[in-house]
């Protein structure tokens, strides 16, 4: 009972990591799914049920699984690092089983809409179109009543861990950089992710009523992508905290300016939560608007390269980077592919420019690049260090294998990324089953590499965990009994480096 039910801090932390991981290994499973249907030349629009559903399942399990377990993860481990505690343990596995139950039924119902759920579409159930492939009448409403529970529960975690973390707070009052960037974006999940739960519901009443519950159509896509932007950045932001811890322990000097870093959690915060209106590039909207979208992502972005400067310039100003090391190659990997996908967004938010590639492969490709670089290989360089703090002594032996597979992992999907937006810039458009055939030999490779990068990812994670196994083994502990341990002498302050 103790995996399920964590008593401490930093079981609280792998709960959720262990949860991310999960939907990860879901959302992976229907691309490649996706990726078998895109590679054959022949598809027709006969088989866009089952290829729309995969890409739904895709797009949940990520947006909806992956994305709130792996932040909820990152900010407990980040409070964990700044000595704070998650007190109420058993509310946190009670909400986390719920919320990921939730979700999982409705997944089960084989959903057709995009992780999106625009509607009119996503509450469709007729002989036309279902929204659910297995969910009919009141069941689509229990469908979309169960998603609402489980982004409830999500927001009741975050509030959860911001509550923690003022009654926990270092008596000095100053949170390292890590727990602080971690606190600060829990707040963001909190104020962005109920609009969420209250646009599922609306759908919930709409389905349970037999359709008596009106939804328009406007005001619910701006209630949705008010929460829609700002999840991009619930496992992002947090990580950049973890960069700035980490990246300067391994470049052998202190943060080039902590005042950025701090200053810029503010620019980061609220930025991510006006900018969401760039989404509806599609629809009439005045002028005025639309400069504000430009000027408001452009500023984001300039959140993000305070960043890129600051942390660049830490490594080169340091006194060598110890890319030997797991975690320092998987920070130093996540800063530099965060460069890499975020410099092909520059141009979207730019009006005459962004019809071009609106709905093309190039958005996929860019949103998937910053996926496989920052949020997987920047996840993963907090899940080594968590396999660190689980048991004192643990380090790395085999880290030339963890090398391998990172490089492997982060080589593979460059190429996928690239091959993607090329398709895109040559006209390729995204959610299409029935696509022209010149694009097949781009499937082919894209699949390829997918395939590559993947046995990458698993050979990195399988080494690490298979290592840790051997070593906790070897002194007597179980995993459950080393996370306690340590998490134990954190939960009486003792971890407090900030």
């Amino acid at each position: 009972m103790s995996y399920l039910s964590p008593k401490s801090t930093l079981g609280i932390a792998w709960l959720y990591a262990v949860g991310s991981i999960a939907w990860f290994l879901v959302l992976g499973v229907a691309a490649m799914n996706l990726r078998t249907f895109l590679v054959y030349d022949q598809n027709s629009v006969s088989i866009a049920p089952l290829y729309y559903t995969w890409l739904t399942v895709h797009g949940w399990a990520g947006m909806l699984g992956f994305v709130p377990n792996a932040a909820v993860a990152i900010i407990a481990y980040s409070m964990y690092k700044g000595g704070m505690v998650v007190r109420k343990n058993r509310l946190m596995s009670a909400l986390f089983w719920v919320s990921n139950l939730g979700l999982a039924y409705a997944l089960l119902g084989m959903p057709d809409v995009g992780w999106y759920m625009y509607p009119p579409v996503a509450i469709q159930d007729n002989s036309t179109f279902q929204a659910f492939l297995l969910y009919h009448g009141a069941l689509l409403g229990v469908a979309y009543s169960a998603m609402a529970l489980s982004s409830l529960c999500q927001v009741a975690a975050v509030v959860n861990l911001l509550n923690d973390a003022i009654h926990t707070k270092p008596n000095s009052g100053r949170l390292n950089i890590f727990t602080a960037y971690g606190v600060a974006f829990a707040l963001v999940i909190a104020l962005t992710l109920p609009a969420l739960s209250a646009s599922e519901l609306w759908y919930a009443a709409y389905g349970l009523s037999g359709g008596m519950v009106p939804v328009d159509p406007l005001l619910w896509v701006i209630l949705f992508w008010f929460y829609g932007h700002p999840v991009v950045y619930y496992v992002p932001f947090p990580l950049f905290g973890a960069l700035y811890y980490y990246i300067p322990k391994f470049a052998g000097r202190e943060l080039y300016s902590e005042k950025w870093a701090r200053w810029n959690i503010y620019l980061l915060a609220i930025g991510s939560m006006l900018i969401w209106v760039h989404h509806l590039q599609t629809f009439p909207l005045p002028l005025l608007i639309r400069v504000f979208i430009n000027l408001s992502t452009l500023i984001l972005a300039s959140g993000s390269g305070l960043t890129v400067l600051n942390l660049g310039l830490t490594i080169l100003l340091g006194r060598g980077y110890d890319w030997r090391d797991p975690v320092g190659l998987s920070s130093l990997i996540a800063l530099i592919g965060f460069i890499i996908g975020g410099s092909t967004a520059l141009i979207l938010p730019e009006n005459p420019v962004n019809f071009v590639v609106h709905n093309t492969y190039y958005i996929v490709g860019h949103f998937h690049l910053v996926i496989w670089t920052l949020i997987v290989i920047g996840f993963s360089a907090v899940l080594l260090d968590m396999l660190r703090s689980s048991s004192p002594g643990f380090d790395f032996r085999s880290r030339g294998t963890v090398t391998l597979g990172t490089g492997l992992w982060t080589a593979s999907f460059l190429a996928v990324g690239f091959l993607m937006s090329y398709a895109g810039y040559q006209g390729l458009i995204r959610r299409e089953i029935a696509y022209p055939t010149q694009f097949q030999p781009l499937m082919l490779l894209m699949s390829l590499f997918a395939g590559l990068g993947i046995s990458g990812l698993a050979l990195t994670l399988s080494s690490a965990l298979v290592e840790f196994l051997s070593y906790t083994s070897t002194h007597g502990l179980g995993l459950a009994q080393a996370v306690g341990i340590k998490a134990a002498r954190n939960d009486e302050g003792g971890e407090r480096d900030g």
